[in-house]
């Protein structure tokens, strides 16, 4: 019976790995935008790309809702691996950020910020349901990545878990630096989406057990 369970925990991190690297190609789509719509994509940011009225915006919003519902699909594979509340914390945040990622998605921007002068925000309720998901599901998997940071600072991928840390520390800065000085933001917003890919592709490989790892390794 245990020996089943193992090989069903083995097959649910196997397919899990495959389904977080879909995921993470699917929500870096903004290099598409330099192909679809390079107006935007040389002048906004990637979630213009999806706004209404946008040529090609439905090709955006259905990658995204598809790396959402991806990464949902991924925390319920690992969600029984028994791995101990920290990594449950963990899987909580990351399905949290593929469920507002796909809700965000269904709620694209009725207009550009980057491009043209929009109306207030209380004439904007789309905008700002917008702008509280997307906020919210960065803010989760930022809480996923410092908690297996955290859980890792002594053990395997410490440093890779450290260049991760980095990462998102140098988002900070070009966000702050952006902030104040004019110039194409949306460069920043690149780098980020990127470094959410890649973490969102990473996650399974780094939640795995060392001795998985090993015993993969030895196979």
């Amino acid at each position: 019976m245990g020996h089943m369970f193992n090989r069903r925990n083995g097959l649910n991190l196997r397919i899990s790995k495959v389904l977080a690297v879909a995921a993470g190609l699917a929500y870096c789509s903004w290099p598409l935008g330099y192909v679809l719509n390079p107006l935007v994509s040389r002048r906004g940011l990637a979630s213009e790309l999806a706004a209404l009225h946008q040529p090609y915006n439905w090709v955006f919003i259905a990658l995204d809702v598809v790396a959402g519902a991806l990464i949902v699909a991924v925390s319920r594979l690992l969600w029984h691996r028994g791995d101990g509340r920290a990594n449950k914390v963990v899987l909580v945040n990351f399905a949290l950020f593929g469920l507002l990622t796909a809700i965000d998605a269904l709620l694209p921007m009725s207009c550009e910020p980057s491009l043209t002068t929009c109306p207030s925000l209380s004439h904007q309720p789309m905008l700002v349901l917008h702008g509280i998901a997307s906020i919210t599901a960065s803010i989760c998997l930022f809480i996923s990545a410092v908690l297996v940071w955290w859980q890792r600072r002594n053990q395997t991928g410490a440093t890779i878990m450290s260049a991760f840390m980095v990462g998102w520390i140098l988002f900070g800065i070009f966000s702050l630096y952006f902030l104040f000085r004019p110039g194409p933001g949306y460069l920043a917003q690149h780098y980020y989406i990127t470094l959410c890919s890649v973490w969102t592709a990473a996650l399974p490989f780094m939640l795995e057990p060392r001795n998985a790892r090993i015993v993969s390794a030895g196979r």
